[in-house]
């Protein structure tokens, strides 16, 4: 197992064995005040959505793998009641999108025949390409309003929202074997990646485990820099989503 899943295992089981613990009623006695809930201790959710990404109309060079195009986002959620069955959930994330590549290309930025700074792709010319991906990170402003029928009960639950986000970082990572032996060559670069992003999400769930969905509704790539006659393709993302707390 390689140290990315090894870690998205690890979270996993650390946040949910502290879910356990927090969504249990807690009674502290200190000074003969009386703290009866999770909501006095910690007043918001952290939340970890795991999915698979694509894009929509996807600029043709790309050729995504969609299973292997993993999206990790970590959020901290507050937590506002407007009624008894409908909160306001405003908070910040942390999210890492990753493109895998399906045939041997990668990207690179620089200039093209006439002069333009542009993002391109080219073929990878080794013995054999283990991987080639595409990796964005994301601090993201998540907004959204959940609504649960019955709050009395564990039972079904929705939220829609949306969130709008801007990228910290991006790179290509290509793993092949050359002459027998093993490489990695990585470039970090914001590849002309759009300044903010933002789109609509929506959730389905049942007690701490939801089903998700997310669209983007801008380009992933800016306008007009891709040197290719594409469009940049709109993120989408589909996975599960864990309440911790």
């Amino acid at each position: 197992m390689n140290k990315f899943f090894a870690c998205i295992l690890f979270l996993f089981a650390f946040l949910y064995s502290i879910s356990s613990v927090f969504s249990q009623d807690m009674r502290i006695d200190k000074d003969k005040n009386i703290i009866s809930t999770r909501d006095e201790i910690i007043p918001g959710y952290f939340i970890m959505d795991f999915g698979v990404s694509t894009l929509f109309d996807t600029p043709k060079p790309m050729n995504l793998k969609v299973w292997g195009s993993w999206s990790f986002n970590l959020s901290y959620l507050g937590n506002i009641d407007l009624n008894k069955k409908l909160k306001f959930l405003p908070g910040v994330s942390l999210a890492v999108d990753n493109y895998i590549f399906k045939n041997d290309v990668s990207l690179f930025r620089g200039k093209n025949v006439l002069g333009e700074d542009k993002v391109g792709f080219y073929e990878l010319e080794k013995d054999k390409i283990i991987k080639s991906k595409f990796s964005v990170t994301y601090i993201d402003i998540p907004l959204e309003l959940h609504y649960i029928p019955n709050p009395t009960k564990k039972g079904l639950r929705f939220a829609l929202g949306g969130k709008v986000g801007i990228p910290v970082s991006g790179a290509t990572k290509v793993r092949y074997k050359d002459d027998g032996a093993n490489f990695i060559d990585k470039t970090k670069n914001n590849f002309f990646v759009s300044k903010v992003r933002y789109g609509a999400l929506a959730r389905i769930g049942y007690g701490s485990f939801y089903l998700f969905g997310y669209y983007g509704f801008n380009s992933l790539f800016q306008k007009d820099k891709l040197d290719c006659d594409c469009n940049g393709g709109r993120p989408i993302t589909i996975g599960i989503t864990l309440f911790a707390f």
